[in-house]
């Protein structure tokens, strides 16, 4: 893996159960679908210890990590491996940011071992057209996902939604969502800016400067309903 997916720096904001994460339900009065609401996370992790390669990554998640096995949440990882994504596999797993040693005292946490026959091809021609968004899972129901060859990554495990979202301080937003999403919409500037949606990941490269200004992520669902999540 390039240069770029190697040398992106530790950082990470984390929203846990008991660390300042809330949600709500707001069913709508004229009978339509509801809306989920989730507060913006305040606490930081120390840079050395995050779980991620990115330069920026959020969890929203009242359960923090406890979420489903991520072959529950994700049909990519339910399906059978391609040829493609078999050959690849090897790089993909030993560049994985879940295959990072992590500096400090944290640096035994477990977040299990790459699962090299589930490494997937989320999305094909991103960016220039030459990177794909990939994903692999691990024994520890962790995710690396990541923009390969040339793009940053994260390990984490999945929030509510299945949600991994990151993003690099370029505009780049990318991350993973489960089944039940149907699409993905970045609010940057009152603007809304609609991601490509995958095999439950997603990317978007928002216009220059829209990065300073990011309001919110909108996930649709397939019954009718959305969840907001304040990235501002």
């Amino acid at each position: 893996m390039r240069a770029a997916f190697l040398g992106a720096c530790f950082v990470a904001v984390f929203a846990s159960a008991g660390c300042g994460s809330s949600s709500s339900r707001d069913a709508a009065s004229d009978g339509s679908a509801p809306t989920t609401s989730v507060k913006t996370p305040s606490n930081t992790v120390d840079p050395s210890h995050a779980e991620v390669r990115a330069s920026w990554t959020m969890l929203f998640s009242d359960q923090g990590t406890k979420s489903e096995p991520t072959q529950t949440l994700y049909a990519v990882f339910r399906r059978k491996q391609t040829d493609d994504e078999a050959k690849i596999a090897p790089e993909v797993v030993a560049d994985s940011p879940c295959s990072m040693q992590l500096p400090g005292p944290d640096k035994h946490m477990d977040l299990g071992k790459p699962i090299a026959d589930k490494a997937r091809i989320l999305l094909r021609e991103v960016g220039s057209g030459e990177d794909s968004l990939v994903a692999v899972p691990t024994t520890g129901d962790s995710v690396a996902v990541a923009v390969f060859p040339s793009g940053g990554g994260t390990c984490t495990r999945p929030s509510d939604n299945g949600l991994l979202v990151a993003g690099d301080d370029q505009g780049t937003l990318y991350g993973m969502v489960d089944d039940g999403v149907r699409s993905v919409d970045v609010i940057a500037d009152g603007q809304t800016h609609r991601a490509q949606l995958g095999e439950n990941g997603f990317w978007i490269a928002l216009p220059s400067g829209a990065e300073m200004h990011l309001d919110k992520l909108v996930l649709h669902k397939a019954d009718g309903s959305k969840t907001e999540l304040p990235l501002g």
